[in-house]
């Protein structure tokens, strides 16, 4: 078969690239193929988008991999209290909808990332992600893109994503949240970093009703164009290539097992951080810096249970909420009231600071008042970037689906010591204004890999001195027509969600792609 684009990955970057190139050349024949299945009705859709809780478990277990067994329920606070104890079992690290990268015993004692993981559906790890989408701070940003094209890039990120900051309603519990937060950090950070509403990737319906994104929204009118196809259960099992032109694919359908051979004129791969360069790598692709400069913030938790004072301030508000939105406590139908960020602002907060108020308590409390207003607070700080945070892709085993295992190197600096001990510090500052750390739920950092938010390992660089996978283009170094999108080409340290980061990226190659077509 030929094809003019072939696109391998289905997730937020796949389907940036494929929208783009599928409105610039509608006459291009576009083809994208994804290992994972189709898991709803409608193609690539958020699973928050599905009300009947029995399809999205269905959803989330088709999302696994081969582990076709639903998780047990483990919430986060749950999580973070397993791993103050000590507890590192594989069904504790993982969560619903994705799938540990290695998840054996044997295995998770020599993987300094226990809990990286995988997602593999349609839409990939877009169909389950947070949606926030937090602008990144100086030092989060590529160093070598000007700011002035990184600033338009990434409002173009935000309006392809959905982005606004008005998912969730004024409430007089979102009110005297972001204030108790106002009043710790406001006069450390910079005019335009303040705290805030978190910027959430949402399209708001004419009476404000939530529709999440996901790969269907940045899709849009794409399916309408006859020359773009979609293959799922299809996985790229090498690259064809002849000096510094990549001709195609071997691509497999896996219900079936059939081999074929795809040509191509142009080939993205957008797998996601640890595919895409263990595919470049099956395939002999291998340039020194290929699955090294692994980077992921750490990441601590907490969960505080509002002192008396602004449970009573939340009551007050309530009884004279003319001017705010009302909810009764014993209607809604999610615990969330939203989502508030204190943002990366080095050196005055060089952390990154994602807030949740929930009713009800996700953890054993020490009272018995029912519902508990209780807050989340995780805070992530940077990580140094070093060469030796890697993917150690195996020359004789496979994976379950045949391509290299994978395990992983990755370690703390003391640097990045110093910076989890600062990063708790501020995070200490939050806890005590709103009240008391709940029973368990003391500062915890989590796992390696509990984020999923991973970065680096075909990261972008301005010149092919081994230190990077591709050019500032996401053009993969010596070839001509070979792209690779994802959060993986983010080559510096950054502390916020990455998704907007690398969707922008991805909209900047295709500026490069369309070109070249």
């Amino acid at each position: 078969m030929n094809t003019d684009i072939l696109i391998i990955g289905s997730g937020p970057n796949g389907a940036t690239f494929a929208r783009i190139l599928s409105e610039a050349k509608p006459n291009a024949k576009i083809l994208m193929i994804d290992l994972g299945p189709k898991v709803s009705d409608k193609i690539g859709q958020h699973l928050k988008n599905i009300a009947d809780p029995k399809a999205v478990e269905i959803a989330q277990i088709l999302s696994q991999g081969n582990k076709k067994e639903a998780y047990p329920m483990v919430s986060v606070a749950e999580r973070a209290a397993a791993v103050q104890r000590g507890e590192l079992s594989p069904k504790l690290l993982a969560r619903a909808g994705t799938h540990l990268v290695t998840d054996s015993i044997e295995d998770l004692a020599q993987n300094q990332m226990p809990a990286a993981s995988l997602s593999s559906n349609i839409g990939g790890m877009g169909i389950h992600w947070t949606c926030a989408c937090p602008i990144p701070g100086n030092q989060e940003r590529v160093p070598f893109i000007p700011k002035e094209e990184m600033d338009d890039i990434l409002q173009k990120s935000a309006k392809m994503l959905h982005v606004t900051q008005e998912a969730f309603p004024e409430s007089p519990e979102s009110i005297t949240i972001k204030n108790t937060l106002s009043k710790v950090f406001d006069d450390k950070l910079a005019d335009d970093r303040k705290v805030q509403a978190m910027p959430l990737a949402c399209k708001l319906g004419e009476s404000g009703e939530r529709y999440w994104t996901a790969p269907d929204l940045i899709l849009g009118d794409t399916f309408q164009n006859p020359n773009f196809t979609l293959r799922n259960e299809t996985l790229c099992k090498r690259l064809i290539f002849e000096g510094t032109t990549v001709k195609g694919a071997v691509i497999e359908h896996l219900p079936t097992g059939n081999q074929e051979e795809i040509h191509a004129k142009i080939v993205i791969v957008a797998a996601d951080a640890f595919r895409t360069p263990q595919l470049l790598w099956a395939s002999g692709i291998r340039p020194k810096a290929l699955g090294h400069y692994l980077n992921e913030h750490p990441f601590i938790f907490t969960f505080v249970e509002l002192k008396d004072d602004l449970v009573n301030e939340i009551n007050n508000a309530r009884l004279d909420a003319s001017n705010v939105a009302t909810y009764d406590p014993n209607t809604r139908t999610e615990p969330t009231i939203g989502v508030f960020w204190v943002p990366f602002d080095a050196p005055n907060h060089p952390c990154h600071g994602q807030i949740m108020h929930m009713d009800l308590s996700p953890m054993k409390t020490t009272t018995t008042t029912n519902p508990k207003h209780i807050v989340g607070l995780g805070w992530g700080c940077l990580k140094e970037v070093q060469y030796q945070d890697c993917i150690v892709f195996s020359e004789t085993e496979k994976d379950y689906l045949g391509m290299p295992k994978m395990n992983f190197k990755f370690s703390y600096t003391e640097a990045d010591k110093k910076a989890i001990e600062q990063a708790k510090a501020f995070q200490t500052q939050a806890a005590e204004a709103f009240g008391k750390v709940i029973k368990d739920g003391d500062q915890t950092l989590m796992p390696a890999g509990t984020s999923l938010h991973y970065e680096g390992t075909t990261r972008m660089g301005t010149k092919n001195d081994g230190k990077s996978v591709c050019d500032s283009y996401s053009k993969v170094w010596e070839f001509d027509n070979l792209f690779v999108g994802g959060n993986g080409v983010i080559p510096t340290a950054t502390t916020s969600n990455p998704t907007l980061t690398s969707v922008a990226l991805a909209i900047r190659s295709c500026e490069k792609i369309i070109q070249a077509i």
